[in-house]
């Protein structure tokens, strides 16, 4: 595969981690009055970044291995989302006013999960 072809396969992954690294990094968000409501907001937004996520890993990878419907590639992409999720929630365990949760993690998983039996839907 082509030096530039690769680059675009992986820039996207890069530019997605990068934002969920720049939200993670906001000190405290701003919360709705409803708290119920700040609970869906805010975890509706991982489930959503770790679906996208998801995908992005599993395009780039399915496309530089050309294994498209292999099952390895599908479980290579949830291993390297979930240990991405893990060291983002690290990462916010040093953000003031931010905590580590591993309830987060959940509902990132949630993401991948839904991205996963998406693709398998599309592709399989």
């Amino acid at each position: 595969m082509k030096f530039h072809k690769v680059i675009l396969l992986w820039l996207p992954v890069g530019f997605w981690c990068a934002v969920i690294f720049t939200l993670s990094s906001i000190p405290t968000l701003p919360s709705p009055k409803i708290i119920w409501w700040d609970f869906v907001l805010k975890k509706s937004a991982h489930v959503i970044e770790y679906a996208i996520l998801y995908y992005l890993f599993f395009r780039a990878f399915s496309k530089n291995f050309s294994l498209k419907k292999n099952f390895p590639i599908a479980v290579c992409c949830l291993l390297f989302t979930v240990l991405y999720a893990f060291s983002d929630e690290f990462h916010q365990s040093f953000i003031p006013g931010r905590h580590m949760k591993l309830m987060d993690i959940g509902f990132d998983s949630l993401g991948m999960l839904i991205s996963l039996f998406l693709i398998k839907k599309k592709h399989y």
